[in-house]
């Protein structure tokens, strides 16, 4: 059995979920029970995710087993670098389940160390189908609308941009891990997961990346 369960959909099914998983897989209760806890955030910040890792690592409360829900609709790459550890070694007896409403916005080191909940809802990466089966262009286009987005006076409109941005890269991931590993698919997918990480941080080079992407694209990706 996993240690540790990611849930990519709404928050509160997600977290419905997951106590079922735990009342049938660990048979813990989950009513009034001290080692079951659930924790909400918005954006999950560095200190938040040290201050996570801390809890994982006290000793149940009641029995020799406990089970932390986190859930959060945005999650800082540092916060999430400072999850890595408990992620892939936590106390023995202490499961984990990380509840986020796309698997975009989550590290690749991250999710390796998860296994997916069941009833997740499957992300739909409709960006990149579009970039896919678009001509260069159209794709050079959506590249540029999202660079303009991005650099928005409205903080929301470039948070949904960088969002995008994200969910544009991890469909190109999922998408090119389906084909054949050629050796310029197996390139592409280099630059990918070295430019996901990257996609976490508000000073990231989006032009730079986009560009590079346009540039390298393998033609057995394109529909």
């Amino acid at each position: 059995m996993s240690h540790a369960y990611f849930y990519t959909g709404e928050r509160e099914e997600g977290i419905e979920r997951a106590l079922s998983h735990i009342e049938k897989e660990l048979g813990l209760s989950t009513t009034g029970n001290p080692d079951v806890v659930v924790m909400r955030y918005g954006l999950l910040s560095v200190d938040e995710a040290r201050e996570v890792g801390d809890f994982v690592r006290q000793a149940p409360i009641g029995g020799s087993a406990k089970a932390i829900l986190l859930s959060a609709d945005r999650l800082f790459h540092e916060a999430q670098n400072a999850l890595l550890k408990v992620f892939e070694e936590p106390p023995e007896g202490t499961y984990l389940y990380l509840i986020v409403p796309t698997a975009g916005i989550v590290l690749p080191t991250l999710r390796s160390r998860m296994q997916l909940l069941s009833g997740s809802v499957e992300t739909t990466y409709v960006l990149a189908e579009e970039f896919l089966s678009s001509g260069t262009k159209e794709r050079e286009e959506i590249v540029a609308s999202l660079l303009d987005r991005a650099k928005s006076d409205k903080d929301d409109e470039k948070d949904a941009a960088r969002t995008e941005a994200r969910d544009l890269i991890a469909g190109l991931i999922v998408a090119a891990r389906k084909k054949e590993m050629t050796p310029e698919i197996v390139a592409f997918l280099t630059d990918l997961d070295t430019f996901a990480p990257m996609l976490h941080e508000r000073a990231a080079p989006l032009k730079l990346i986009f560009e590079h992407l346009l540039i390298t694209l393998p033609k057995d990706l394109v529909r």
